[in-house]
């Protein structure tokens, strides 16, 4: 794969491009009071096989990227260092129309606190002056010339990243990928890139966090090679079609 900007599909869209790294590149060891709403999204057929992160918005509702769908998929809560690492089963998963963002419902409420809260979109991250904050599972490190290589991490990943435009991100998508542009060009992207810093093919679903308030979901790399050379793209949770989706979806039933 040559191009640049490819969705990070968990499955058989990517092939063997799911293997290249399950990462957040540039990162350290996530604080130990931070983001333990974190989720591994795992299938059981191949076994116990990693496809996505997602983040715990509230004791049974996990938000991650649609593209992480899998049939066997099932959730593992508390897998910050010291959690209890818990499965849980999807029961039911819902996503806004063809875009790249799901919920997912899950068997019996977690007790972990503090889930990640949904954002302030009044005080939303301004591109060229705001950070946020993603994380994952992985390595920290790439091999020669910035070459994505195949590490995963035990302890969960955090790194930072500047709020940037989308304009680079959409250029090169039309550009590179116009039957994925024809599909993704309507969807509401939020970007962010640093020097050293990038996701990769399993952090997909992960939260893009500003005190701890979630403001993207990550869906896809500038550079599957190659780490650190285009910004990364996430889902903007902030845009009023998915926060009043998000909020209606959650909202618990009457009755």
């Amino acid at each position: 794969m040559t191009g640049l900007l490819l969705l990070l599909w968990a499955g058989v869209t990517v092939g063997s491009v799911l293997d290249l790294q399950k990462r957040v590149i540039g990162g350290k060891p996530c604080d130990s009071k931070e983001r333990l709403y974190h989720v591994q999204l795992r299938e059981t057929k191949p076994a116990d096989g990693f496809v996505c992160g997602g983040s715990l918005i509230g004791p049974q509702w996990v938000l991650t990227a649609a593209h992480c769908w899998e049939d066997s998929l099932y959730a593992v809560v508390g897998v910050h260092p010291g959690g209890s690492k818990e499965k849980r089963k999807v029961l039911n998963h819902h996503q806004f129309k063809d875009h790249d963002i799901m919920l997912l419902e899950i068997e019996t409420p977690t007790n972990i606190h503090p889930v990640v809260q949904l954002p302030d979109c009044t005080q939303r991250p301004k591109v060229g002056v705001d950070e946020v904050q993603v994380a994952g599972h992985g390595a920290t490190t790439t091999g020669p010339n910035k070459k994505r290589v195949m590490v995963e991490s035990k302890t969960l990943q955090c790194a930072n990243a500047d709020v940037v435009d989308c304009a680079e991100v959409r250029k090169c998508t039309e550009k590179n990928f116009p039957d994925f542009w024809k599909s993704y060009k309507d969807q509401h992207w939020f970007c962010a890139q640093r020097k050293d810093v990038d996701i990769s093919v399993g952090d997909s679903g992960g939260g893009v966090v500003v005190k701890n308030m979630i403001y993207g979901v990550i869906s896809f790399l500038g550079d599957t090679i190659h780490a650190c050379v285009v910004a990364f793209a996430s889902m903007d949770v902030c845009h009023e079609d998915y926060l009043k989706w998000i909020k209606e979806t959650i909202k618990p039933k009457k009755g």
